[in-house]
Order: structure tokens, then sequence, then C-alpha cells
């Protein structure tokens, strides 16, 4: 089992929620652009490490950027299977695509013809969703897994294969005991379709960073926890050379 101080590595996180949530769970965390998420999602993937399998799906990232980010912080990038599946998704579906265009537009010579092989004519049918799935199929033990971020999902998939892709994740979770971590970056997704997320997720985290005079300021939101809304809290983000950390807020002035 994973450690129960290791689910952020952030002790004042970590230690009431690991008595909170059920064995296997879903975990959404919402930040803007700039807020910081993609180093939180990473954090939370590197706690698993030497525990259980570790997942991480980039969807907009360099698959380079990923591991450099992961090694600049101390933390082990060779532990982790990194997939990027927006690659993955413009190597076998866009690029399919222009080729058809291409084709359309200049027509196809005897020589395209017989030039492509069976492996080539069956990339149009490849399924993001099912490209992730297939991995977790495989894994029959707690594993840990982080999708950054969901927003390319609402970009190419139906809305109602974003939550039935979200709904498998947690129910592998559930079945093996694995934890997931799905974030999501932009502010701009349909609201009723979020909020079915939300709904779905065991524990939903938001990440701010507010301006202030002459800086940024970051905080965490703990906006659910399954069964227990007396866990739900608020802290000052702070990031050093070791990830983020919280500290309790100041109370504010009357």
């Amino acid at each position: 089992m994973v450690d129960p101080q290791r689910i952020f590595a952030i002790p004042e996180i970590d230690t009431p929620l690991w008595t909170a949530l059920p064995p296997g769970w879903l975990a959404l965390l919402n930040g803007h652009s700039g807020s910081g998420a993609p180093v939180l999602a990473k954090q939370f993937a590197h706690a698993g490490v030497g525990h259980v399998p570790v997942l991480f799906y980039t969807t907009y990232e360099r698959t380079a950027d990923v591991t450099n980010a992961f090694a600049d912080f101390g933390w082990d990038p060779a532990s982790i299977t990194v997939v990027n599946l927006a690659d993955e998704y413009y190597e076998r579906v866009l690029v399919r695509g222009l080729d058809v265009a291409r084709a359309r537009e200049v027509g196809l010579s005897l020589s395209d013809l017989t030039a492509a092989q069976p492996s080539d004519r069956r990339l149009g049918s490849f399924s993001l969703t099912n490209r992730m799935l297939s991995d977790l199929a495989t894994i029959d033990s707690p594993f840990r897994l982080v999708v950054d971020s969901i927003d390319f999902f609402f970009e190419v998939l139906e809305p109602h294969d974003v939550t039935t892709v979200a709904r498998q994740i947690r129910h592998r979770c559930q079945t093996v005991g694995g934890q997931a971590l799905l974030t999501a970056h932009s502010i701009a997704h349909d609201r009723s379709l979020f909020g079915l997320l939300q709904d779905l997720a065991d524990v939903v985290f938001e990440l701010k960073a507010e301006p202030r005079i002459d800086r940024y300021e970051h905080t965490l939101y703990l906006e659910k926890v399954a069964n227990r809304p007396n866990l739900t809290h608020i802290w000052r983000a702070v990031m050093n050379e070791d990830g983020w950390h919280v500290e309790d807020r100041a109370p504010e002035s009357t």
C-alpha cells in the first residue's frame, strides 16, 4: 500500500485525507494557467514512487519538458511512466487527417497506394481513451495515475465521453485500490459538464494565483472530501526547491 504520508508529500494535507478517503479514489485539481497546478500534479505522481506503479499522462507538454520538470525538483523521472497523449493523437489521428486532405486535393499515385502498409491504415482507428484505459486494464494492484490535463479531452472528445473515461478511471481505482488525479487548467469548460466531474471526484482541489501589490499569492483550496465536508480547508501555498508546501493563512484583519 501507498505510504499514508505521501498523497502530495505535504503532511498537512496527506494525514487527514488518507483516513477519510476510500482505498481507491479519484481526485480533481483545478488550476488556471500560471497557478502552478502542473507542478502539484507532478508532486502527486512522485509521491507514489517506490510504493506503486506511477503513470503520468501529459496532453500539452513535451515529454522532455515533463521529465526535466521532475528532475528540477529532485524527483526521479525514470521511476515514472510518462505517456504523451497529445503526441500520439497528433501522429495517429491528425497526421492521418492531413494525409487524407492531401489525397483529396492532389490525388494518390499508384506508388502511394502500394507504399501504404496495413499498420498505416489502422492509425485512423486510434482511440484516445482506449489507449489510456488499456494501460490500466493490465494493472491488477494499486497504482497512481495523473492526467495533466483533461482540457485536451474536452477539445477532442464528445462531452459524454469525457465523463465516461473519468468514471472508468474511478472504477478501476476502486477495484484495485488506485489513486488518480485529473487536472484542469482552463476556466472555459462547460459548467454543467465540469460540475459532473466534480461530483464524480472523491476529492476536489483548486490552486489559485491571486495578484497582490508586487507579487502573486498562491492559495490551495480543498473544496470537497467524500462524505467529510468538515475536512475542507484553505491554505496559503508556497513553492520552494522541493515543490509545493502549505501553511495556514493568517486571519484577516477586521
